[in-house]
């Protein structure tokens, strides 16, 4: 008899740690992707890195130019020498959510080369990098100012600057990228 009573409040302080323990998942703070979050804002992942935020009259570089310079250099691993760095907002139509793309611009071998990624909104006119981005790069033969053409905020294709016979711009499009991957 002495047994039942001990397997009794055995059970009864199972249930009760069982219980406290549901209670505190139910007040854990918002996480990445949570429904929480407001309508069309994009939280970044831990892993992404901050690139930029923009004020009502600049744009302040997160992660300066010099090094976003250099991780496009190691990006690109052939040569590619960049010396242009600037994020543009994508064109887009009026009501869609606006897309912005860090981009690199430089020389291999007197070739224009380029490299964009798009960027993931932080909420706060903040962008991030995530590594699982996409990796949009343009080569250039014979052509010496290459364009990327979008449609609804998305690269689409490019655009060679001057049509001089047999110039063209190639696009490559990579399924993530590993600009920082390296410097962590």
């Amino acid at each position: 008899m002495k047994f039942l009573p001990r397997v009794l409040g055995l059970g009864l302080l199972s249930l009760l740690i069982m219980l406290l323990a549901m209670s505190c998942e139910s007040t854990k703070p918002a996480e990445f992707g949570s429904p929480n979050r407001l309508k069309g804002e994009a939280i970044a992942a831990p892993e992404s890195r901050q690139i930029v935020h923009f004020t009502d009259s600049s744009t302040e570089y997160v992660t300066p130019r010099s090094e976003l310079a250099k991780a496009f250099i190691r990006q690109f691993g052939d040569g590619t020498v960049i010396d242009k760095i600037q994020v543009r907002k994508a064109p887009g139509d009026a009501g869609a959510a606006v897309s912005y793309y860090l981009i690199g611009m430089g020389l291999r071998n007197g070739a224009f080369r380029a490299m964009a990624l798009p960027l993931s909104s932080g909420g706060d006119n903040t962008f991030y990098l995530r590594p699982n981005a996409e990796r949009y790069t343009i080569s250039g033969t014979g052509c010496p100012m290459c364009f990327f053409n979008f449609e609804n905020g998305r690269i689409v294709g490019t655009t060679c600057g001057e049509r001089v016979g047999g110039s063209n711009c190639d696009l490559k499009v990579d399924k993530n990228n590993s600009l920082f991957a390296a410097t962590r």
